[in-house]
Protein backbone atom coordinates (compact mmCIF):
# COMPACT_ATOMS: atom_id res chain seq x y z
CA UNK A 1 0.00 0.00 0.00
CA UNK A 2 0.98 2.96 -0.60
CA UNK A 3 0.80 5.29 2.61
CA UNK A 4 0.86 9.13 3.64
CA UNK A 5 1.54 10.29 6.87
CA UNK A 6 0.26 13.17 8.82
CA UNK A 7 0.21 14.67 12.24
CA UNK A 8 2.91 15.28 15.18
CA UNK A 9 4.85 14.03 18.16
CA UNK A 10 7.29 11.41 18.62
CA UNK A 11 4.27 8.62 18.21
CA UNK A 12 3.75 9.60 14.87
CA UNK A 13 7.59 9.24 13.82
CA UNK A 14 8.17 5.48 15.17
CA UNK A 15 4.99 5.01 13.34
CA UNK A 16 6.68 5.84 10.44
CA UNK A 17 10.52 4.50 11.09
CA UNK A 18 8.44 1.05 11.91
CA UNK A 19 6.32 1.35 8.74
CA UNK A 20 10.40 1.68 6.70
CA UNK A 21 11.06 -1.87 7.51
CA UNK A 22 7.47 -3.17 6.02
CA UNK A 23 7.09 -4.01 2.07
CA UNK A 24 4.39 -0.32 2.56
CA UNK A 25 5.80 2.46 0.19
CA UNK A 26 5.82 5.82 2.30
CA UNK A 27 4.49 8.57 -0.09
CA UNK A 28 4.67 11.40 1.96
CA UNK A 29 4.40 13.36 4.80
CA UNK A 30 2.44 16.09 6.38
CA UNK A 31 3.07 17.92 9.99
CA UNK A 32 1.87 21.26 11.61
CA UNK A 33 3.26 23.43 14.54
CA UNK A 34 4.54 21.44 17.17
CA UNK A 35 3.86 22.05 21.15
CA UNK A 36 6.56 23.15 23.62
CA UNK A 37 6.38 19.56 25.25
CA UNK A 38 6.99 17.85 22.03
CA UNK A 39 10.28 15.95 21.81
CA UNK A 40 9.86 15.62 17.70
CA UNK A 41 9.18 18.62 15.85
CA UNK A 42 8.36 19.92 12.13
CA UNK A 43 12.15 19.96 11.26
CA UNK A 44 12.45 16.49 12.31
CA UNK A 45 9.77 15.30 9.82
CA UNK A 46 11.21 17.42 7.20
CA UNK A 47 14.11 15.63 7.65
CA UNK A 48 12.83 12.52 7.63
CA UNK A 49 10.64 13.19 4.57
CA UNK A 50 14.49 14.58 2.80
CA UNK A 51 16.06 11.26 3.69
CA UNK A 52 13.26 9.36 2.19
CA UNK A 53 13.24 11.66 -1.11
CA UNK A 54 9.46 12.23 -0.57
CA UNK A 55 6.95 15.29 -0.60
CA UNK A 56 6.63 17.67 2.35
CA UNK A 57 4.37 20.27 4.02
CA UNK A 58 4.11 21.91 7.01
CA UNK A 59 0.63 23.37 7.04
CA UNK A 60 -2.55 22.61 9.55
CA UNK A 61 -4.65 24.45 6.84
CA UNK A 62 -4.62 20.19 5.53
CA UNK A 63 -8.72 20.83 3.73
CA UNK A 64 -7.10 23.65 1.77
CA UNK A 65 -7.51 23.58 -2.51
CA UNK A 66 -3.47 23.70 -2.23
CA UNK A 67 -2.79 21.35 0.44
CA UNK A 68 -5.85 18.93 -1.19
CA UNK A 69 -3.95 19.40 -4.41
CA UNK A 70 -0.49 17.87 -3.22
CA UNK A 71 -2.19 14.65 -1.27
CA UNK A 72 -3.92 14.24 -4.48
CA UNK A 73 -0.33 14.28 -6.60
CA UNK A 74 1.34 11.69 -3.50
CA UNK A 75 -1.12 9.13 -5.13
CA UNK A 76 -1.72 7.23 -2.13
CA UNK A 77 -4.09 4.20 -1.03
CA UNK A 78 -4.23 5.51 2.16
CA UNK A 79 -3.25 8.19 4.84
CA UNK A 80 -2.06 7.00 8.75
CA UNK A 81 -3.14 10.23 11.05
CA UNK A 82 -2.00 10.38 14.77
CA UNK A 83 -2.39 14.29 16.55
CA UNK A 84 -3.49 16.03 13.74
CA UNK A 85 -4.24 19.52 14.55
CA UNK A 86 -7.56 20.47 12.74
CA UNK A 87 -10.75 18.75 11.29
CA UNK A 88 -10.60 17.10 8.13
CA UNK A 89 -13.41 17.26 6.18
CA UNK A 90 -14.98 14.79 3.26
CA UNK A 91 -13.11 15.81 0.77
CA UNK A 92 -9.47 15.47 1.94
CA UNK A 93 -10.41 12.40 3.36
CA UNK A 94 -11.85 11.01 0.16
CA UNK A 95 -8.57 11.24 -1.34
CA UNK A 96 -7.34 8.53 -0.42
CA UNK A 97 -8.83 4.96 -1.70
CA UNK A 98 -9.50 3.71 1.98
CA UNK A 99 -9.71 7.17 3.96
CA UNK A 100 -7.55 8.30 6.74
CA UNK A 101 -6.64 5.85 9.66
CA UNK A 102 -6.33 7.92 12.84
CA UNK A 103 -4.55 7.07 16.04
CA UNK A 104 -6.58 7.41 19.39
CA UNK A 105 -5.51 7.07 23.06
CA UNK A 106 -9.10 6.25 24.28
CA UNK A 107 -11.33 3.52 24.32
CA UNK A 108 -13.76 4.52 21.31
CA UNK A 109 -16.62 5.38 21.96
CA UNK A 110 -15.78 6.07 25.16
CA UNK A 111 -12.80 9.03 25.60
CA UNK A 112 -13.42 10.73 22.29
CA UNK A 113 -11.76 13.88 22.35
CA UNK A 114 -8.39 15.46 23.79
CA UNK A 115 -6.29 14.58 26.67
CA UNK A 116 -8.15 11.19 27.17
CA UNK A 117 -5.72 8.65 28.90
CA UNK A 118 -4.85 11.83 31.71
CA UNK A 119 -8.88 11.73 31.94
CA UNK A 120 -8.67 8.06 32.36
CA UNK A 121 -5.85 8.20 34.76
CA UNK A 122 -8.01 11.07 36.67
CA UNK A 123 -10.99 9.24 36.36
CA UNK A 124 -9.42 5.83 38.05
CA UNK A 125 -10.18 3.33 35.17
CA UNK A 126 -7.95 0.06 35.09
CA UNK A 127 -7.19 0.66 30.91
CA UNK A 128 -6.31 2.79 28.71
CA UNK A 129 -8.18 2.23 25.51
CA UNK A 130 -6.05 2.91 22.02
CA UNK A 131 -7.48 2.51 18.97
CA UNK A 132 -7.38 2.70 15.40
CA UNK A 133 -9.76 3.74 13.39
CA UNK A 134 -11.63 5.34 10.15
CA UNK A 135 -11.74 8.74 9.86
CA UNK A 136 -14.94 10.51 9.49
CA UNK A 137 -15.76 13.85 7.83
CA UNK A 138 -15.97 16.83 10.67
CA UNK A 139 -16.50 14.50 13.62
CA UNK A 140 -14.03 13.75 16.08
CA UNK A 141 -12.80 9.84 16.95
CA UNK A 142 -16.09 8.32 15.67
CA UNK A 143 -15.09 6.06 12.89
CA UNK A 144 -14.89 2.67 12.35
CA UNK A 145 -12.73 0.82 14.48
CA UNK A 146 -9.85 -1.33 12.52
CA UNK A 147 -8.31 -2.40 16.00
CA UNK A 148 -7.95 -1.99 19.59
CA UNK A 149 -5.74 -2.17 22.62
CA UNK A 150 -5.22 -1.66 26.01
CA UNK A 151 -2.67 -0.46 28.59
CA UNK A 152 -3.44 -1.24 32.11
CA UNK A 153 -3.35 1.58 34.76
CA UNK A 154 -2.06 0.36 38.04
CA UNK A 155 -2.10 2.69 41.01
CA UNK A 156 1.43 4.04 40.49
CA UNK A 157 1.14 4.34 36.43
CA UNK A 158 1.76 7.92 35.25
CA UNK A 159 0.74 9.34 32.26
CA UNK A 160 4.15 9.31 31.13
CA UNK A 161 4.94 5.70 31.53
CA UNK A 162 1.26 4.99 29.72
CA UNK A 163 2.63 7.08 26.51
CA UNK A 164 5.59 4.78 26.17
CA UNK A 165 3.59 1.91 26.45
CA UNK A 166 1.54 3.34 23.37
CA UNK A 167 4.56 4.20 21.68
CA UNK A 168 5.51 0.19 21.85
CA UNK A 169 2.28 -0.83 20.37
CA UNK A 170 0.69 1.79 17.88
CA UNK A 171 3.02 1.77 15.21
CA UNK A 172 2.02 -2.21 15.48
CA UNK A 173 -1.64 -1.96 15.55
CA UNK A 174 -1.44 0.52 12.24
CA UNK A 175 0.25 -2.08 10.57
CA UNK A 176 -2.31 -4.47 11.59
CA UNK A 177 -5.33 -2.49 10.56
CA UNK A 178 -3.52 -1.43 7.24
CA UNK A 179 -2.98 -5.14 6.47
CA UNK A 180 -6.26 -5.95 7.15
CA UNK A 181 -7.72 -3.40 5.12
CA UNK A 182 -5.08 -4.72 1.97
CA UNK A 183 -7.33 -7.90 2.59
CA UNK A 184 -11.05 -6.50 3.12
CA UNK A 185 -11.33 -3.22 2.73
CA UNK A 186 -13.27 -0.72 4.95
CA UNK A 187 -14.96 -3.44 5.84
CA UNK A 188 -11.92 -4.61 8.36
CA UNK A 189 -13.81 -2.00 10.48
CA UNK A 190 -16.08 -2.48 13.10
CA UNK A 191 -18.71 0.25 14.11
CA UNK A 192 -18.76 2.33 17.06
CA UNK A 193 -22.16 2.72 19.07
CA UNK A 194 -24.03 5.58 18.28
CA UNK A 195 -25.92 5.20 21.46
CA UNK A 196 -25.43 8.51 23.90
CA UNK A 197 -24.80 6.47 27.48
CA UNK A 198 -21.88 4.82 25.86
CA UNK A 199 -19.79 7.91 24.59
CA UNK A 200 -17.85 9.77 26.69
CA UNK A 201 -16.66 13.38 25.55
CA UNK A 202 -13.43 14.63 26.81
CA UNK A 203 -12.48 18.35 26.52
CA UNK A 204 -8.25 19.58 26.76
CA UNK A 205 -7.03 20.36 30.34
CA UNK A 206 -4.65 23.44 30.43
CA UNK A 207 -1.37 23.97 32.88
CA UNK A 208 -4.27 25.18 35.31
CA UNK A 209 -5.96 22.41 35.90
CA UNK A 210 -3.20 21.06 37.51
CA UNK A 211 -3.23 22.94 40.86
CA UNK A 212 -3.54 20.33 43.83
CA UNK A 213 -6.71 21.21 45.96
CA UNK A 214 -5.04 20.07 49.35
CA UNK A 215 -8.54 19.45 50.59
CA UNK A 216 -9.35 16.76 47.95
CA UNK A 217 -8.58 12.68 48.83
CA UNK A 218 -5.15 11.29 49.03
CA UNK A 219 -6.71 9.33 45.83
CA UNK A 220 -7.36 12.20 43.83
CA UNK A 221 -4.52 14.50 44.35
CA UNK A 222 -1.93 11.32 43.60
CA UNK A 223 -4.28 10.33 40.44
CA UNK A 224 -3.66 14.12 39.59
CA UNK A 225 -0.09 14.62 40.09
CA UNK A 226 0.04 11.12 38.17
CA UNK A 227 -1.89 12.47 35.35
CA UNK A 228 0.17 15.44 35.19
CA UNK A 229 3.62 14.51 35.53
CA UNK A 230 6.21 14.23 32.52
CA UNK A 231 6.31 14.73 29.65
CA UNK A 232 3.62 17.34 31.27
CA UNK A 233 5.24 20.37 33.42
CA UNK A 234 3.28 18.33 37.06
CA UNK A 235 0.80 19.08 39.19
CA UNK A 236 1.35 22.03 41.17
CA UNK A 237 1.39 24.20 44.60
CA UNK A 238 2.69 27.40 46.12
CA UNK A 239 5.11 27.21 49.17
CA UNK A 240 3.29 29.63 51.72
CA UNK A 241 1.44 31.17 48.85
CA UNK A 242 5.07 32.66 47.56
CA UNK A 243 7.28 30.20 45.63
CA UNK A 244 5.78 27.84 43.01
CA UNK A 245 6.62 24.25 43.59
CA UNK A 246 5.88 21.04 40.73
CA UNK A 247 5.21 17.13 42.01
CA UNK A 248 6.52 14.81 39.63
CA UNK A 249 6.12 11.89 41.89
CA UNK A 250 4.39 11.18 45.13
CA UNK A 251 2.83 8.08 47.07
CA UNK A 252 -0.38 7.96 49.73
CA UNK A 253 0.58 7.23 53.06
CA UNK A 254 -1.24 7.45 56.49
CA UNK A 255 -1.07 9.53 59.55
CA UNK A 256 1.56 8.17 62.28
CA UNK A 257 -1.30 9.01 64.72
CA UNK A 258 -4.68 10.68 64.67
CA UNK A 259 -4.35 14.34 64.17
CA UNK A 260 -5.41 17.87 63.70
CA UNK A 261 -4.63 19.49 60.76
CA UNK A 262 -5.08 22.02 58.17
CA UNK A 263 -5.11 21.04 54.74
CA UNK A 264 -1.93 21.38 52.82
CA UNK A 265 0.29 21.58 56.06
CA UNK A 266 3.62 20.23 56.26
CA UNK A 267 3.45 16.88 58.99
CA UNK A 268 6.84 15.43 57.71
CA UNK A 269 9.96 16.14 56.66
CA UNK A 270 13.12 13.66 55.99
CA UNK A 271 16.47 15.53 54.59
CA UNK A 272 18.21 12.59 54.04
CA UNK A 273 15.91 11.14 51.90
CA UNK A 274 14.65 14.04 50.99
CA UNK A 275 11.26 13.45 51.14
CA UNK A 276 8.46 15.86 52.74
CA UNK A 277 4.69 14.80 53.89
CA UNK A 278 1.63 16.51 53.35
CA UNK A 279 -1.46 16.95 55.11
CA UNK A 280 -4.24 15.94 52.76
CA UNK A 281 -8.01 15.04 53.88
CA UNK A 282 -7.76 11.47 54.19
CA UNK A 283 -4.17 10.82 54.97
CA UNK A 284 -0.50 12.21 53.84
CA UNK A 285 1.20 13.00 50.13
CA UNK A 286 4.47 11.93 50.55
CA UNK A 287 6.20 14.28 48.46
CA UNK A 288 9.45 12.11 46.34
CA UNK A 289 10.21 14.12 42.94
CA UNK A 290 9.85 18.07 42.56
CA UNK A 291 11.10 20.74 40.88
CA UNK A 292 11.20 24.27 41.10
CA UNK A 293 9.75 27.48 39.23
CA UNK A 294 12.59 26.75 36.33
CA UNK A 295 11.77 23.28 36.38
CA UNK A 296 14.50 21.89 37.95
CA UNK A 297 14.47 18.78 40.13
CA UNK A 298 15.04 19.96 43.68
CA UNK A 299 15.36 18.34 46.90
CA UNK A 300 11.76 18.63 48.22
CA UNK A 301 12.91 18.62 51.38
CA UNK A 302 15.40 21.25 50.73
CA UNK A 303 11.98 23.71 49.48
CA UNK A 304 9.94 23.22 51.97
CA UNK A 305 12.45 23.92 55.09
CA UNK A 306 10.12 23.63 57.71
CA UNK A 307 6.80 22.27 59.70
CA UNK A 308 4.95 25.78 59.74
CA UNK A 309 5.29 25.61 55.81
CA UNK A 310 2.14 25.55 54.17
CA UNK A 311 1.36 24.35 50.62
CA UNK A 312 -1.26 25.84 48.74
CA UNK A 313 -2.40 29.75 48.81
CA UNK A 314 -4.36 31.66 50.79
CA UNK A 315 -6.72 34.02 48.83
CA UNK A 316 -8.21 36.05 50.99
CA UNK A 317 -4.59 36.78 52.04
CA UNK A 318 -3.33 37.16 49.20
CA UNK A 319 -6.42 39.53 48.08
CA UNK A 320 -6.31 41.96 50.88
CA UNK A 321 -2.45 42.48 50.13
CA UNK A 322 -3.15 42.91 46.75
CA UNK A 323 -5.57 45.83 47.97
CA UNK A 324 -2.94 47.24 49.75
CA UNK A 325 -0.09 47.52 47.39
CA UNK A 326 -2.77 49.06 45.18
CA UNK A 327 -4.07 51.74 47.71
CA UNK A 328 -0.11 52.84 48.45
CA UNK A 329 -0.10 52.70 44.76
CA UNK A 330 -2.44 54.84 44.32
CA UNK A 331 -1.67 57.03 47.01
CA UNK A 332 1.48 57.85 45.42
CA UNK A 333 0.38 58.60 41.82
CA UNK A 334 -2.05 61.01 43.72
CA UNK A 335 1.64 62.17 45.46
CA UNK A 336 3.03 62.64 42.06
CA UNK A 337 0.61 64.56 40.78
CA UNK A 338 0.44 67.01 43.14
CA UNK A 339 4.34 67.78 42.93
Amino acid sequence: MRVVFLGRTQLLMKTIERFEKTGHEIVGIGTCTAVPEYTVTEKDFEDKAKKLKIPFFCDAKINSSTIQQRLVEMQADIAISINWLTIINEQTIGIFKYGILNGHCGDLPKYRGNACPNWAIINGEECVGVSVHFMESSQLDSGDIVVKKYVDILNNTTIGEVYHKMEEILPEMFIEAVEKIAATGKLAGMPQSKEKNDILRCYPRIPGDSCIDWRKTCTEIDRLIRASSYPFQGAYSYINGKSKIYVQKARISDYEFPSVVVFGQVIYRDYEKGEVGIAAKDGVIILEEVSDEEHITQNAAHLIRSARDRLGMMMQDEIYELRKEINELKCRIVELEND
